[in-house]
């Protein structure tokens, strides 16, 4: 094998698959990248046995194959590469040579016929997306993120459904830790070719790397095919194997009584609740909400830092409710909240509050109490 490459067309590639090959796995080889020199062009490869990747680059083939080379070190080479063309050459004994006039380096490679299969899926009915909106959707659900020994299916992954709600067209994802609930909805348009198709559960880690893909214009195509959920943009391809099980149902959840609903200004609230998290920690992670008489006070108490507290004037006239949450939750809810005004639908100290923005319906979060 022979090529040559411009460098800025494989250098953001290999920073984006890293986070692929870094994970570990039972085989040492998922750890590189598989270069595939054939026609005018190369294809990349990577994969943890659950996330799959492969791109198609422009080059020039001087000779075809196939060659296996640890994808963190060829990247650390290409993107301090000198120069704006770099050669790559299979040399002997599966050697990599990495060069240009004046630079040179030599790497060991793997043997490629040890990489493992990445699916070849075909005949997909496609939907498409906004790339933005599909990006802002999977930062939304993946910031519900569990422990790294959490096995359960509908903790690491993320709930996604295709709706038809009266004449709307609807993408829906879910993501919850038991402790919190994420909801996000896209309406698809009359181009989207979108289809009602059962509910799937996507690995939240797998969406983490398509996320690094998206661009901020621009389409996106999904599809799902057999148990693999595929993105597909431009010349790049990834496909994440689904979960099996059951997601919660939720959907009594979303039944909300908007005359318990506190409309806050969001840039207020989100400062208050920051000031308030100082005085948190991993043992002491709760502040009291205190609603009465037209007033909002939270209290964070913590024996082995202090305490603190601070009221904000709002509309409330019912009896009084108090109840314990962790700030964090209302923070990273917020963080994704556009809208000037958000709305608390809060009923009582014992259920579950409802945080959601003033004009957008699309998105919300449903944060448990904590025991005071």
């Amino acid at each position: 094998m022979k090529f040559t490459i411009q460098k800025n067309e494989i250098s953001d590639v290999l920073s984006r698959i890293q986070g692929i090959v870094g994970r570990k796995t039972s085989l040492a080889i998922t750890e590189n990248v598989l270069i595939k020199a054939v026609g005018d062009e190369i294809i990349l490869s990577a994969t943890d046995l659950e996330t799959g990747f492969e791109g198609s680059y422009p080059a020039i083939i001087d000779a075809p194959g196939v060659v296996a080379v640890n994808a963190r070190k060829f990247h650390d080479i290409v993107k301090m590469f000198p120069t704006d063309y770099i050669n790559i050459e299979e040399l002997d004994n599966r050697w990599i040579e990495i060069s240009s006039e004046n630079v040179e380096y030599h790497l060991v490679g793997m043997d490629p016929e040890d990489f493992p299969d990445i699916p070849k899926v075909e005949d997909i009915d496609f939907f498409k997306m906004k790339s933005e909106s599909f990006k802002r959707m999977i930062e939304k659900s993946i910031v519900i993120s569990v422990a790294g020994d959490e096995k359960r299916e509908h903790m690491i992954g993320v709930n996604l459904e295709r709706l038809s709600e009266d004449k709307d067209q609807v993408i829906r994802m879910v993501s919850t830790d038991i402790k919190r609930l994420s909801m996000v909805d896209y309406l698809c348009d009359d181009q989207s070719n979108f289809k009602k198709g059962d509910n799937i559960i996507v690995p939240k880690k797998g969406l983490s790397e398509v996320n690094k893909f998206l661009e901020t214009e621009g389409d996106v195509d999904l599809g799902v095919k057999a148990n693999h959920f595929i993105v597909k943009k431009d010349n790049e391809t990834i496909i994440i194997n689904l979960l099996e099980g059951d997601f919660p149902q939720y959907q009594d959840l979303l039944n909300i009584d908007d005359s318990f609903d506190v409309e806050f200004d969001r840039n207020l609230l989100l400062m208050m609740l920051k000031r308030m998290s100082i005085i948190t920690s991993d043992e002491y992670r709760g502040v009291i909400f205190q609603l009465e008489n037209n007033e909002l006070m939270i209290r964070a108490t913590n024996p082995n830092v202090g305490e603190s507290k601070e009221k904000i004037s709002v509309s409330f006239d019912r009896e009084k409710v108090e109840a314990a949450f962790n700030p964090r939750y209302y923070i990273e809810a917020l963080n994704y909240i556009e809208s000037e005004k958000v709305l608390l639908n809060i009923k009582d100290g014992e259920s579950p509050c409802i945080v959601r923005s003033g004009d957008d319906a699309g998105y919300l979060n449903i944060i448990m109490p904590m025991k005071i």
